[in-house]
Parts: structure tokens; C-alpha cells; sequence
């Protein structure tokens, strides 16, 4: 029986780590942190910062999670490519690394659907979606079951049912004008 010599899910040992990609990662995650207070101004109702509307939406505080993960999964990925080139590819070393690595992608999954899912409270918030939706594809990544068509389980068609959602709820809400 043939034996397998790498994990498909992860890149192969010999390549070199994508440094743009890393020094993206990074720099967004601390704009995003940064950003989230920007945008929960710009978003402001014109009740003023002392109203209860202006809370800070919740998809920004997504946006921001979601960068993290990322970059926690970068680290992941380049812990189980060390593990698996210092201690050899079915070491336990590299298998414990192998967990943490599938553990920080089903993390950073979650939080894209519920990127997906989560309607934003402002229209700034809706815009930073979109544009951050935008922002990882510009990159080359994916988000999970970009191959999928059919809603619901299709992230995209999730994604656009809930900012259609939420700009109606801000409609109705009187926040925005239709």
C-alpha cells in the first residue's frame, strides 16, 4: 500500500512561507483593531455618542475576530510544517500539530459564518462587511464553501440575505432612507 508523504490540507514542508501573505495578516489584524472605533463613529446615529444605538456593531467586533483567527491559523500552519520537518511526518509532535492546526481553521470558519449570519446594526457596519468580504478575496483566499451555489449553503448567499436584512431593518428602523 502506498504511504502518504504530506497532509493535503496544509502546504508542503519545502515551501517557503508566504511572508506577503504573513505581513498582510499582521498589519490587518492591528488595522481592524484600530478601524473598529472609526467605524462605530462614522456609523453614529445623529442621537449623538451617548445614545444606546451607538453601540459598537457587532460585525466590526467580527471583522476583527476574524482577522486574528487568520493569523493564528498562519502560526498554526507554520507550527505543523516545523513539527513535521524537525520530527518527521508521523511523529507525535507533528500529529499534536496537526490537531492544533485543523483546530485553529474550524476556528477561523466559525467565525466567518457568523460574519455570515450576523445582520451589522449600522450601515457603516454593512460597508465594512462587504468591503472586508472583498478585502480576503483580493488576497486569494477563500471563505468556507465558496464552491457551494445553492443557499443556504452557499456563505456567499448568506452573506448577501443578511446584509439585505440588516439595510431593511435600518430602513425600517429609520436609520437610513430607502
Amino acid at each position: 500500500m502506498t504511504q502518504a508523504n504530506r497532509v493535503l490540507s496544509t502546504p508542503p514542508t519545502n515551501t517557503p512561507i508566504d511572508m506577503k501573505r504573513r505581513r498582510f495578516l499582521a498589519v490587518a489584524a492591528g488595522a481592524s483593531v484600530a478601524s473598529v472605533s472609526t467605524f462605530a463613529v462614522a456609523a453614529m446615529p445623529a442621537a449623538g455618542p451617548d445614545s444606546s444605538a451607538c453601540a459598537v456593531d457587532p460585525a466590526l467586533a467580527l471583522i476583527a475576530a476574524k482577522r486574528t483567527a487568520d493569523v493564528l491559523h498562519c502560526d498554526a500552519v507554520d507550527a505543523q510544517g516545523e513539527a513535521e520537518k524537525r520530527y518527521g511526518f508521523r511523529s507525535v509532535e507533528q500529529w499534536d500539530a496537526a490537531e492544533n492546526c485543523a483546530a485553529a481553521c474550524c476556528a477561523a470558519n466559525e467565525i466567518d459564518w457568523k460574519l455570515a449570519n450576523t445582520p451589522p446594526t449600522t450601515l457603516g457596519g454593512v460597508a465594512a462587511v462587504l468591503r472586508f468580504a472583498n478585502e480576503v478575496e483580493d488576497a486569494g483566499w477563500e471563505w468556507p464553501d465558496t464552491d457551494t451555489i445553492a443557499p443556504p449553503e452557499s456563505w456567499h448567499y448568506q452573506l448577501r440575505a443578511t446584509m439585505a436584512a440588516a439595510i431593511e431593518a435600518l430602513i425600517k428602523a429609520g436609520a437610513v432612507q430607502s
